[in-house]
């Protein structure tokens, strides 16, 4: 498995953010890109779902598997985001927990094979 905390090379098309992209997991819309990370070893997206109840999800960068038409692929489903960790509000701190809570439902999304 690619490291989880970092961008596959290439990945983001050459596109130095992808703040405001729609992000679409493997069974449809998911939501929208609200904040990022780009740093190695650090990065992340936190992925605004809802109207009236926003959620701020962190997903970690090795679950994009690419950007193309103004899109954000990520290799997980909508029921597996909701597991993730959430955030007050999109750049609010990540602290060490919601990092190993994010790493966890990633590595169980990872293993889990796709339908």
């Amino acid at each position: 498995m690619d490291e989880p905390r970092t961008f596959r090379e290439g990945v983001l098309g050459g596109r130095g953010s992808v703040k405001g992209l729609a992000v679409e997991a493997t069974d449809g819309h998911a939501g929208r890109v609200s904040w990022a990370s780009y740093a190695p070893g650090e990065s992340y997206l936190v992925l605004t779902t809802g109207r009236l109840r926003r959620r701020h999800n962190v997903v970690p960068a090795g679950a994009v598997v690419g950007v193309e038409d103004g899109k954000v692929h990520v290799a997980m489903s909508r029921a597996e985001i909701a597991y993730l960790p959430l955030l007050p509000h999109p750049q609010a701190a990540v602290g060490d927990a919601a990092f190993a809570q994010m790493l966890n439902a990633f590595e169980r999304a990872a293993s889990t094979p796709q339908t």
